[in-house]
């Protein structure tokens, strides 16, 4: 969908990407193949509704690719009014320098932190400090063995009640392909239990967009 009420864009600068936008072509060219209308409102309220108020908030996210996804997790921790950083990371230097001019372009330089690399290898770095992880956006490759390499790294950091994102969620995979992210979800459900909702029919290709978290709630025994 593309005629939608650019006022839903949580972000000035993410609605003067999509201004104009008639075709898929100019929509990758602009936002990085990140799609607008809903996957980007639902991201952000789901950061925006677990950032604590009273606590600094860790937010990780994989795949930076140019920016997008990252204004909306910088946005909700601006608009928390809370305090917190976000750390992503991308593999291709390309787009890791348009993220920057971006981010910049939005207003949100202060509460980001870049890394360029693979994200194996910079998460053990972009982990560290005295922070758990309250949110972690995984967006990077799609690919099994990465999604449960890169959730493997975060898990040890997150509390209880801190959620995972996972985008491109949809089953696309034949039996005998690699089964991505939707296999992986099954594989970390089946490891590490918890509880995930997907919602298989937001974001774009390949859609969906599911939510993990340890434990809802507070345990009293």
């Amino acid at each position: 969908m593309t005629d939608y009420d650019r006022r839903l864009l949580p972000n000035g600068h993410l609605r003067a990407l999509e201004e104009g936008i008639e075709t898929r072509d100019d929509w990758e060219a602009r936002t990085g193949a990140s799609v607008g209308y809903p996957a980007w409102g639902l991201l952000y309220s789901l950061v925006l509704c677990r950032l604590k108020p009273d606590a600094f908030n860790l937010v990780i996210e994989t795949g930076t690719n140019v920016g997008s996804s990252a204004i909306v997790l910088a946005q909700a921790i601006r608009d928390s009014r809370g305090t917190g950083i976000l750390r992503t990371v991308e593999i291709d230097e390309a787009n890791h320098a348009k993220a920057a001019k971006n981010f910049a372009a939005a207003g949100v330089s202060d509460l980001v932190e870049q890394h360029l690399g693979d994200a194996i290898e910079r998460l053990p770095a972009m982990l560290e400090g005295p922070h758990p992880v309250a949110i972690a956006f995984l967006d990077g490759s799609h690919l099994f063995e990465q999604v449960i390499a890169e959730f493997e790294l975060v898990e040890p950091r997150l509390e209880p009640d801190s959620i995972v994102v996972f985008d491109n969620t949809y089953r696309i995979a034949e039996p005998h392909e690699d089964q991505r992210v939707h296999g992986a979800l099954r594989a970390i459900q089946d490891r590490f239990g918890g509880n995930l909702v997907n919602l298989p029919f937001c974001s774009w290709y390949t859609p969906g967009m599911a939510v993990w978290q340890r434990t809802p709630f507070e345990d009293w025994a």
